[in-house]
């Protein structure tokens, strides 16, 4: 028997082991694996699945990496320069890209690929989890980021505002796979890790910067949060949030900043010209943030396009609050386009 043929007989019976030891701890895979367009060259017997997870409770879905853990793994290529078509219905219908051999390839000795692979765990199906996959495995096929090596470096690693879809951004812990998932599968090409990517606040992840990655973990565990996401959940540290009228002073919302519970924006965005200087500053729970910096991004292209011409930012403010009620958002030009950020 040839190279060749033993290598393809290895890779399909890992796959079989692998999808065998999902099937019996989670369950039943779909028919179809989702294929990362921009990775169909380099990854090409990889992908993500979404399933229900009933062996874990009713209501649990995973949505996880499918072949990291391959024996081609890890590619010595990347691709660069993709465009993706889509049609009338935004589908993408046609993927091109360059494809260029890797400086340095990555080695791992004793792992089955990449050795690992990446799930996120949701009570019932949701799309967001797929995005946050791409993510992940463009990350570590591409830029070689090797995140097993730091998760156990580091007993866990965070990762902020990670773009999810719609007007939506995640942060992330990332840590080891806890009980009740398995830690390891035994597959023919070695021992395969399993990590899993869960859903954080901002002060949660903050928090963990000085009491470490798993501590924060232990604290989701002992909350009944667990690896299970949820990404506008509470805080388990402040599950109250923050009272923003009783805020009545600078000081005092910078003190809220520094733990996470606000967020530092801006009224005049920076890519309009806008400084940071206090007077320019608003402090704002995250939603607010959030809500604000995608209106000022669906403005900014409008802008490109030279269909804005102006920019008004109001805060309206309730008593004596230091914190703005709401904000309003005029731009206009040739186009027109009003948002009211409301903050609390």
């Amino acid at each position: 028997m040839n190279a060749e043929k033993k290598d393809e007989q290895l890779w399909q019976a890992v796959y079989e082991a692998r999808a065998a030891a999902y099937t019996q701890q989670f369950g039943p895979l779909p028919d179809d694996i989702l294929k990362v367009m921009n990775l169909n060259v380099v990854w090409p017997g990889g992908g993500l699945y979404q399933l229900a997870a009933p062996q874990l409770s009713p209501t649990s879905w995973l949505t996880s990496s499918f072949g990291l853990s391959n024996p081609d793994m890890p590619t010595t290529v990347a691709t660069e320069d993709v465009v993706v078509e889509h049609d009338e219905l935004g589908r993408p219908v046609k993927t091109s890209m360059q494809i260029k051999g890797k400086d340095k390839t990555a080695t791992y000795p004793g792992r089955p690929g990449y050795g690992y692979e990446c799930m996120v765990l949701t009570h019932g199906q949701a799309e967001w989890p797929l995005w946050l996959l791409q993510w992940a495995v463009n990350s570590e096929i591409q830029q070689d980021v090797d995140f097993l090596g730091r998760v156990d470096k580091y007993q866990g690693m965070t990762v902020e505002d990670i773009y999810v879809g719609g007007e939506q951004m995640v942060n992330i812990l990332i840590t080891r796979a806890r009980a009740p998932l398995p830690a390891t599968f035994k597959l023919p090409n070695g021992e395969m890790n399993l990590l899993v990517a869960t859903t954080i606040t901002d002060d949660e992840m903050i928090w963990s910067k000085s009491n470490g990655r798993n501590a924060l973990m232990n604290i989701l565990q002992k909350s009944g949060v667990g690896q299970f996401s949820k990404p506008d959940r509470p805080s388990v540290l402040h599950p109250q949030g923050v009272d923003c009228a009783s805020i009545k002073s600078r000081e005092q919302a910078e003190a809220m900043a520094e733990q996470g519970l606000l967020r530092r924006g801006f009224l005049f965005p920076p890519q309009f010209g806008g400084e940071d200087v206090a007077f320019n500053i608003a402090y704002m729970p995250r939603h607010a943030y959030m809500r604000k910096l995608f209106a000022d991004k669906q403005i900014g292209e409008l802008v490109q396009q030279g269909l804005i011409e102006n920019y008004r930012a109001d805060p309206e403010y309730e008593g004596d609050s230091f914190i703005a009620k709401r904000i309003r958002i005029l731009a206009s030009g040739a186009k027109n386009l009003s948002f009211d950020i409301d903050i609390y």
